[in-house]
């Protein structure tokens, strides 16, 4: 199974990227603090409990998310350490969305921009966006359904404008 071995491999890669670095940082600063790290470890284990019915196909209550959330937010409020350590997994979930979002295009293709239902000024921006994803000009082309629209309060020019901030 070499595609087993690639992943290995990518997961390696991404041990030592700054993000992975500095999340382990993070976690070892709140596991330095006993309260903290307790807090921190109610949060996990009702965090687990609801992915894992999610994994098990069940709803999770809006009451039981609003609770996690809740509890993450007075957590990153009273400590400073989780408060860091969820800001640094944000950036590094931003590096696994890339990461997923080029395994998936290389898979289906990459949409060229005049098929994405966005502004036209806007259209530039993402297919520079787009071919800096997608690699090289030989990769298939996702074939978008006719009518596809973006989701009700998706902002595409707010996406871009963040991407290209950062660039």
């Amino acid at each position: 199974m070499d595609y087993i071995l690639k992943a290995r491999e990518l997961g390696e890669a991404l041990l030592s990227t700054p993000e992975v670095i500095k999340l382990k940082e993070a976690e070892a600063q709140i596991q330095s603090d006993p309260e903290c790290a307790k807090a921190f470890a109610t949060y996990q284990e009702k965090e687990q409990q609801i992915l894992t019915a999610q994994m098990f196909g069940k709803v999770v209550s809006e009451k039981d998310s609003i609770a996690l959330i809740d509890l993450k937010m007075r957590l990153a409020k009273q400590y400073p350490a989780i408060r860091s350590f969820f800001s640094v997994q944000q950036e590094l979930e931003k590096i696994m969305a890339s990461v997923n979002l080029t395994i998936t295009t290389t898979i289906y293709g990459m949409p060229s921009a005049d098929q994405l239902p966005i502004p036209e000024g806007l259209k530039g921006l993402a297919q520079q966006l787009l071919s800096s994803i997608g690699g090289d000009s030989n990769s298939p082309t996702m074939n978008i359904p006719e009518g596809f629209k973006l989701p009700d309060g998706l902002n595409m020019g707010d996406i871009l404008n963040r991407i290209n901030s950062k660039s």
